[in-house]
């Protein structure tokens, strides 16, 4: 295969992941290289099917693909690391530095970007590929200062779209695709790193588990349609209601989590007031006819970490079961984890 065709499939590739959002990780990427290269017929024609069926694309599907087509395979797109690119890429500082002074200034504008690159935490093929590239043209334009210039101008382009690309992927993976905010794998991993946070540094924090009230049968009434537009009220409000450091995610269906580092119980117990209080004043209406759906209002519950016990399991199920409370008692309410609770465990 020719650099020409390696490089257009690896930028064909990540665009194909961010708009199914498939996060970008080497098997993934390996994945979506070869179904773009179409050297296995086989797996385009399974990724084909279940685009047509529009299933989403999970960790779990993706590693079905991999297993079945890739893992046993000569793969070379997961085979290459990180590392080997940036050794090409230290040969094209190495080819570039035999150049007269007319060529140093790109020197020192490749580097930085060779330095921007390390940052990325990424191995992927298309890193080799565009390295590759940059050394094939210090390689062969070393009697043209101005054709060197032009071919290296290129390239720093293409690294630019690259590390663009990749940041897109990577925020895309982490988003709800309806509502914007973080869905819950990135939740997990959020949370794990929030916890380490508090363990390190001896901060409280805490999660608020929150459901709409009364989603369902409102869902079910009215269409989906209008249930996307409530779950996008609540999910703004929700952004607009927290800051700095805290984090608001999908959980799942009508529920969403917000984690408050740095916030103890208390704290956490206004905010989520303040949450609740800010939705109920929400009221749904149709834009052409005016007709009033209704009140939107959710339930609360408000849990804080214990860094001597705690895993994200029994935290998630302490904030959970006071949702419930809320729920059984009455909704539109916030409640705390309770002291019973706080006993036993």
């Amino acid at each position: 295969m020719s650099d020409e065709a390696a490089f257009d499939y690896a930028k064909r590739a990540l665009p194909l992941m961010v708009r199914h959002g498939i996060r970008p990780v080497p098997h993934n990427y390996a994945i979506w290289y070869s179904y773009i290269a179409g050297t296995l017929p086989e797996l385009n024609h399974e990724v084909d099917a279940i685009i047509a069926e529009a299933m989403d694309f999970s960790d779990d599907i993706n590693s079905y693909l991999y297993t079945k087509y890739l893992a046993e395979g000569d793969n070379a797109v997961v085979k290459q690391t990180a590392l080997d690119a940036h050794k090409l890429l230290a040969q094209v500082l190495s080819s570039v530095q035999e150049f007269s002074g007319k060529t140093k200034s790109y020197q020192t504008e490749l580097g930085a970007q060779i330095n921007d690159i390390t940052k990325v935490e990424m191995e992927s093929a298309e890193l080799r590929t565009m390295a590759e590239r940059i050394l094939a043209s210090t390689n062969t334009m070393r009697e043209s200062g101005s054709a060197l210039s032009k071919k290296l101008e290129e390239s720093r382009k293409e690294i630019d779209q690259l590390k663009e690309n990749l940041a897109k992927a990577q925020t895309e993976s982490e988003r709800d695709f309806l509502t914007g905010v973080y869905n819950r794998k990135a939740l997990d991993r959020r949370m794990e790193e929030c916890i380490a946070a508090s363990r390190e540094n001896d901060k409280p924090m805490c999660l608020l588990m929150i459901d709409i009230d009364h989603f369902k049968p409102f869902n079910d009434k009215f269409g989906h349609l209008i249930g996307d537009e409530v779950l996008k009220i609540v999910s703004k409000t929700l952004t607009n209601s927290v800051k700095g450091m805290d984090i608001v995610a999908r959980y799942g269906g009508e529920e969403f989590s917000i984690i408050l580092p740095e916030t103890p119980l208390g704290g956490a117990m206004i905010v989520a007031e303040s949450i609740r209080r800010a939705i109920a004043t929400k009221e749904l209406k149709r834009k052409d006819t005016g007709e009033n759906y209704g009140q939107i209002t959710v339930s609360i519950g408000v849990a804080g970490y214990r860094p001597k016990d705690d895993t994200i399991p029994t935290l998630i199920k302490r904030a959970d079961d006071a949702l419930y409370r809320s729920k059984n008692g009455g909704r539109n309410r916030v409640t705390q984890e309770t002291l019973k609770a706080d006993k036993a465990s």
